[in-house]
């Protein structure tokens, strides 16, 4: 993901959320050399992944529940309102750096990484072309691939006008 980056702090627009030597340290259960800082961006993605676990499932249910179970409308409404809010508010964050880089990347990695369902996406097309439902996963595969990517840009845009 591109949030994930380490970059210098001073470069206006960039993130350094990623702390590559604070997660290696957690996730290998090594000495922790990194402080209170590794500890707190963990409990954050936990805490925000969570949150968008919780979101996904309430979403995704009920515009299932709605449209009926014949096409994953559910899915495709939680991919596409991801990448909208996740280009509104990832762009707007990095442009004016209104929070601390452990809560961009709490929201960006945690909450949004938890929320969008690109897994379920590649299941439930390969899926429907086992069903041989060619016509129906085409039009999920390009509904989903070109409104994510126009969604993502009008997120970006609607930012940067702030």
């Amino acid at each position: 993901m591109e949030f994930a980056k380490t970059v210098p702090i001073e470069t206006i627009g960039t993130d350094n959320s990623w702390p590559l030597a604070g997660v290696q340290e957690f996730f290998c259960w090594a000495q922790r050399r990194a402080g209170n800082g590794a500890t707190v961006r963990i409990l954050l993605l936990i805490v925000f992944g969570a949150a968008g676990t919780l979101a996904r499932y309430g979403l995704q249910g009920l515009v299932q529940y709605r449209t009926g179970g014949a096409f994953p409308s559910g899915t495709l409404a939680v991919n596409l309102s991801g990448c909208f809010f996740l280009g509104l508010i990832a762009q707007y964050t990095l442009n004016h750096l209104l929070i601390p880089s452990e809560w961009r990347m709490a929201i960006t990695i945690g909450f949004f990484g938890a929320f969008t369902t690109f897994s379920s996406f590649g299941w439930e097309t390969i899926k429907m072309l086992e069903d041989g439902e060619w016509l129906r996963a085409s039009l999920y595969v390009g509904t989903s691939v070109l409104a994510g990517l126009l969604l993502t840009l009008a997120g970006i845009r609607i930012a940067n006008r702030f």
